[in-house]
């Protein structure tokens, strides 16, 4: 509103950082608090919906999706995301959730919301330092530092899928800053914050069970009731999406310590996804509802790799795959 200004002692007009669909400037309160504030670009929240189509339309006018997958579910999950994500209320509300949600983790830092300064295209909150995350991968960085990291970030993960039945879906790379000097992370943008139904977390963790358990028969009907699979597909279809689902899930089934940065596992997904999805015509569109946890659980994967961090996935995962 008008005389905005004159709530602030100081406001740094340049941005120190761009968010995905607004800016983050620094600024002090004339109450003397630092804080980040994001601001959205206008216009972001309109044009929602007209860019999502226009995507969907490029994908199948270049024909790079299989003509068999189905897209209409996930553009219509793609436009409810990113409603909310244009939302800093919301986004405001999910961020005070899990900074209650992480309070025992002393190695997880949530920045806290000014909610006198919040609106729905503004969130202000504490402005927290740290480095980028990618510092981690440094070469002057102990091995044992980037292993810590990369369990506390792989735990963080699981409690948010198992524990919380909510996640921050978009793991890039600026959405974490790394506090050196005390040995944390601080967790940032909380727009892309996906909540699960109780029915939705407990169909994942028996198939998380069963794969990890190589139970092959069990991972096939759960596959079906999660939606990867239709009752009448055949066999060799069936084998197929098990085999993918065994793959991807290879750091829950490796007992010890998995070398993320060392491993081939995107590559060889890569390979089997492309023949099942353009040779065999194997691969639907996944059910909507998984879009992001499929966003989550890949994105942290290469995280892991870019930060060179070994992490004993299987031993962090099992406890939280007792029944909820």
């Amino acid at each position: 509103g008008g005389g905005w200004m004159r709530r602030f002692a100081r406001f740094d007009e340049a941005p120190l950082a761009a968010a995905s669909i607004g800016q983050v400037h620094r600024a002090h309160t004339a109450d003397g608090r630092d804080l980040a504030i994001k601001v959205q670009y206008p216009g972001v929240a309109r044009s929602v919906d007209s860019d999502v189509d226009n995507v969907a339309v490029l994908l199948r006018l270049l024909n790079l999706l299989p003509l068999e997958i189905e897209i209409a579910g996930v553009v219509d999950e793609a436009k409810r995301q990113l409603h909310e994500e244009a939302d800093y209320l919301a986004e405001a509300r999910h961020l005070a959730r899990f900074r209650r949600l992480v309070a025992d983790e002393r190695r997880l830092v949530v920045p806290r919301v000014h909610a006198d300064l919040t609106t729905e295209r503004v969130l202000a909150m504490d402005y927290v330092h740290g480095e980028p995350l990618e510092a981690l991968g440094a070469a002057d960085v102990a091995q044992r530092t980037r292993d810590e990291i990369g369990a506390v970030l792989e735990r963080l993960v699981f409690r948010e899928l198992f524990e919380f039945r909510a996640m921050q879906t978009d793991p890039n790379f600026a959405n974490y800053l790394w506090d050196r000097a005390a040995g944390r992370i601080v967790l940032l943008d909380f727009g892309a914050t996906r909540e699960f139904s109780r029915a939705f977390v407990e169909r994942f963790r028996a198939i998380s069970r069963a794969v990890i358990a190589g139970h092959r028969a069990r991972i096939r009907q759960l596959a079906i009731e999660i939606g990867y699979l239709a009752p009448a597909d055949s066999g060799e279809r069936a084998d197929a999406i098990v085999q993918l689902i065994q793959l991807v899930c290879e750091p829950l089934r490796h007992r010890g310590p998995y070398d993320f940065a060392a491993s081939d596992l995107p590559s060889r997904v890569r390979r089997l996804g492309f023949d099942l999805a353009f040779r065999k015509g194997f691969l639907r569109a996944p059910p909507p509802e998984t879009l992001f946890l499929h966003r989550k659980l890949v994105g942290s994967f290469l995280l892991l790799a870019r930060i060179g961090a070994r992490v004993n996935a299987h031993a962090l995962v099992v406890p939280l795959l007792r029944e909820g």
